[in-house]
């Protein structure tokens, strides 16, 4: 049998020894256990926190220093592409579909535009004391999403026709004689049915009475559009005469703007209509600011340039073909070096320009006042060369331009289209002019130029 050996018997100073050492392992371990517990957190804390501010608070523009938060980009892009949704008919769930991505991705360089030109009208209304009534609101967000159900029948207008005044005059009498028997019985369905397929030129709605069905600002050409806004319910218009030629109109329905598809996707992606209605105060804000910038646009005579221009398509890499992007890099190329070779300006335009309106006229594009142009750096340039210089290439999102300015003169003249060309630019000219006055800088990767 095997001996047993007695194992020493600790002291009481030697156990308490133990123990204290026991204790200040343990004592450690749980240090090092925590500082590691609370490293971990500390670093997903800061993760969070700075994917939060990444995906919030970091600005998406600086204008005149104040930041833009990207929080507010994100919403309006979210904002334009539930528009596109509806207008394009994207099911609900169906928005992260690859096929509409390209679409989706350009919502967010108009939305970076949106809230430049939002801080800028914010800030120009502030200086000129400039306010919107919120009567004025509630009735632009009725007007823009406000919906009606409206029927028509239309008379059209044989442009070949060989004596136009009499074509006009048939048509109007044909149309007033249709408007004269409806007002007898305007909500006789029959008789709709019946004067609109034996009249109407409208093939899409000749055979259902003229229903048009339920439609929004925008929808129908804009002098049907105003006078179906002045109706009453159940009136029968006047002849009233657009591009298409007389129509005969009755709005049997108006409805709110609850009732308007695209209102309610936006409340079901979590806007409010509070929402909607601060876009409306931004749409009367443009109204105001344009009518203001048109009636002070046009002045004449003025200094005027009589310009040629070379224009292609900018070199960008679409969808992933990479050889149309080779080949419009190359003839980007071939265009600068034709000029710096010394071939004549009219020559290279007529074999390389790609803008149909003025490539054959070896690119000449006639006298140019300024606000015609609302390419600040190209007009500023054009403005400041001599008589038969040619200007540096420019380069836009979507262009490259190359100008020449064939004469100049110090008072000449606006005719008519120049007039309506300097009023239409009105509004854009004025915004791109505050954009650079104002110092605005575009903060979100890719969309940092304008």
């Amino acid at each position: 049998m095997a001996r047993r050996i007695p194992l020493p018997r600790l002291t009481r100073r030697q156990r308490r020894a133990r123990w204290q050492r026991e204790r200040r392992q343990q004592a450690f371990i749980v240090v090092i256990f925590s500082a590691v517990l609370f490293f971990v957190l500390g670093l997903i804390s800061w993760a969070a926190s700075d994917r939060f501010y990444q995906d919030n608070l970091k600005p998406a523009v600086r204008f005149e220093g104040r930041a833009v938060a990207m929080r507010d980009w994100k919403s309006e892009v979210k904002y334009e592409q539930t528009r596109f949704y509806v207008e394009f008919g994207v099911p609900a769930g169906y928005e992260n579909d690859p096929q509409i991505a390209e679409q989706k991705a350009s919502f967010e360089r108009s939305s970076l535009d949106a809230l430049v030109e939002h801080s800028i009208l914010d800030t120009q209304a502030r200086a000129d004391g400039v306010t919107i009534a919120r009567d004025a609101i509630d009735a632009r967000y009725q007007d823009d999403w406000g919906q009606f159900r409206s029927r028509h029948i239309l008379i059209q207008i044989n442009k070949d026709a060989p004596d136009q005044t009499l074509e006009v005059n048939n048509a109007l009498a044909k149309a007033t004689a249709i408007r004269d028997q409806l007002r007898q019985d305007p909500n006789n369905q029959a008789l709709w049915n019946q004067l609109a397929k034996d009249n109407s030129n409208d093939p899409g709605s000749a055979d259902s009475g003229g229903e048009l069905g339920w439609v929004g600002k925008g929808q129908f050409v804009k002098e049907f559009e105003d006078a179906a806004r002045a109706l009453k319910i159940g009136e029968v218009s006047d002849p009233i005469k657009s591009d298409f030629g007389y129509h005969i109109i009755q709005v049997e329905e108006r409805r709110g703007p609850e009732e308007n598809e695209i209102v309610k996707r936006w409340l079901a992606s979590g806007f409010t209509v509070d929402d909607l209605k601060a876009h409306a105060r931004y749409d009367l804000l443009k109204d105001e600011y344009a009518k203001r910038r048109q009636d002070q646009a046009v002045t004449s005579p003025t200094l005027q340039v009589h310009v040629a221009q070379i224009q292609v398509a900018a070199p960008r890499p679409v969808g992933g073909n990479f050889q149309a992007f080779t080949d419009q890099l190359k003839k980007v190329s071939d265009v600068g070096a034709a000029l710096d070779s010394g071939t004549d300006f009219g020559e290279v335009a007529k074999k390389y320009s790609e803008d149909s309106a003025t490539k054959d006229k070896g690119g000449d594009m006639g006298w140019i006042a300024r606000g015609m142009l609302t390419d600040l750096a190209s007009e500023t340039e054009l403005f400041n060369l001599d008589a038969g210089a040619r200007s540096q290439q420019h380069n836009a999102l979507s262009t490259t331009t190359w100008f020449k300015v064939l004469e100049k003169s110090d008072a000449r003249e606006l005719d008519d289209t120049q007039k309506k060309t300097i009023k239409d630019n009105a509004y854009q000219y004025w915004l791109n002019q505050q954009k650079k006055a104002h110092d605005v800088l575009r903060l979100v990767p890719g969309l940092e130029f304008d």
